[in-house]
């Protein structure tokens, strides 16, 4: 019974001193900016920390969605802050803005915080100028279709007078200057020939 112990005893150490390692290796990459190799290492110890990190490690690369699944997996309680703020960052990276909300408001259920709160409203504020341009861009393209609208049609023949009239002059102004180019091209061509008349030679 001493030995059986004994191996267990041993093996469990074993185990510890290799997550130890890795957990090491894993932070170390993460600090120099390794975030592919921190992410491997993390994946390698079987813990809501560790997944956590590697959560973080996808994100860091702009891997958004492999890191919302990752996150997902975390389940410890004492880990769901943390969790739910970072969800609402890679939502928010991956232009999910009704989710990154949804996450910060359940991040600041567990607790307050500076971040998720200016985070939060920074999305909502977003939210609300992206509907508000939604609506101008529908008034606006209501008016161009109504066909009733008098001003639209005003308008579209003003501006169609006034192209007209500026491609005129347009017009006027290069046969002009052409007819300048003509002329100091003419000019040596009569002068030759008033020469040649004097000088035959």
């Amino acid at each position: 019974m001493k030995l059986l112990f004994t191996l267990l005893f041993s093996f469990n150490v074993e185990a510890g001193l290799f997550d130890f390692l890795s957990i090491y290796q894993a932070n170390n990459a993460y600090e120099n900016q390794q975030f592919k190799l921190a992410g491997e290492k993390f994946n390698n110890i079987d813990n809501d920390a560790a997944r956590l990190n590697q959560a973080n490690s996808l994100y860091k690369q702009g891997l958004y969605k492999q890191s919302l699944k990752k996150y997902q997996s975390v389940k410890r309680n004492d880990l769901s802050f943390d969790r739910l703020y970072n969800s609402g960052n890679a939502y928010a990276k991956s232009g999910k803005i009704n989710e990154a909300i949804d996450s910060y408001k359940a991040a600041l259920k567990l607790k307050s915080d500076k971040d998720a709160t200016f985070n939060l409203e920074l999305l909502k504020k977003q939210k609300r100028k992206k509907s508000n341009n939604k609506e101008n861009k529908k008034a606006k393209n209501k008016k161009k279709k109504n066909p009733n609208n008098k001003n639209s049609k005003k308008k579209t023949k003003n501006k169609q007078q006034q192209r007209n009239k500026l491609n005129t002059i347009k017009q006027q102004r290069w046969e002009k200057s052409l007819n300048k180019k003509l002329r100091t091209l003419m000019i040596p061509l009569n002068n030759q020939q008033d020469n040649n008349e004097q000088n035959p030679w």
